[in-house]
């Protein structure tokens, strides 16, 4: 972690990740306790078929870059009946390549950066479910992140039956990720977006950003409850 704190100032952080797990199909994560990676702790990439039930993460909150799961280009995911606790995304959908038929269910996720998809999208990320969902303490709640330089087309996101509590930004989507200049080649386009049956309780805020008037941010909220703001 003190790597990564450097990191920020320059210069390379060479940490490693728990499990890395490339074009491995068919793979169950069961029952287990992840605790402390230095960086990533679960890195899914390029697979059909990986399913991660009853698995618990527990990492301080000031662990940076510490992603809980993270699939990426990859189909026919199943993240449910976990507890999350880290110092980056409990869970990040990566779509550096296409990622589709994503069920994120029945979860509980603590301090962290929420339940993101991004920062790259640009291969693609569609047929998304999150349901029955609880975020506790975190810096971000519901996300979906990008910019010019690795944005693309998300679309069919449903997020449904979601609790968020005293988290920062409930409801984040960012469509300039980091700030990066907005004249790169790789739109990110974020539609077809529900948010469905979502109470958001404690005070936070909320950021819906589309790209430009021929990328708009396509969202519906229906019987979305906001307690404080």
């Amino acid at each position: 972690w003190d790597l990564a704190e450097e990191a920020r100032k320059g210069g390379n952080q060479n940490c490693p990740r728990i499990l890395v797990l490339n074009r491995s199909d068919d793979f169950t994560l069961y029952r287990i306790t992840l605790k402390n990676s230095p960086n990533f702790h679960v890195a899914y990439s390029g697979g059909n078929g990986f399913t991660a039930w009853g698995v618990i993460i527990n990492t301080p909150k000031n662990a940076r870059n510490t992603d809980g799961i993270d699939p990426g280009a990859s189909t026919n995911v199943t993240i449910t009946h976990c507890f999350i606790h880290t110092g980056d995304d409990n869970v990040a959908i990566k779509a550096g390549g296409r990622c589709s038929h994503i069920t994120i269910a029945h979860n509980h996720f603590y301090t962290g950066h929420g339940m993101s998809i991004g920062s790259e999208t640009n291969g693609g990320a569609d047929t998304i479910r999150v349901t029955d969902l609880s975020i506790d303490g975190a810096d971000n709640g519901i996300r979906i992140k990008s910019n010019s330089t690795k944005g693309g087309k998300v679309t069919d996101a449903v997020y449904e039956d979601i609790c968020i509590r005293d988290t920062k930004n409930p409801i984040y989507m960012d469509s300039d990720y980091a700030h990066a200049a907005r004249d790169g080649g790789k739109i990110p386009w974020f539609t077809g977006v529900v948010l469905k049956d979502v109470r958001v309780e404690g005070a936070g805020t909320i950021t819906l950003q589309g790209f430009d008037a021929e990328h708009r941010l396509g969202m519906t909220f229906d019987n979305v409850q906001f307690d404080s703001l």
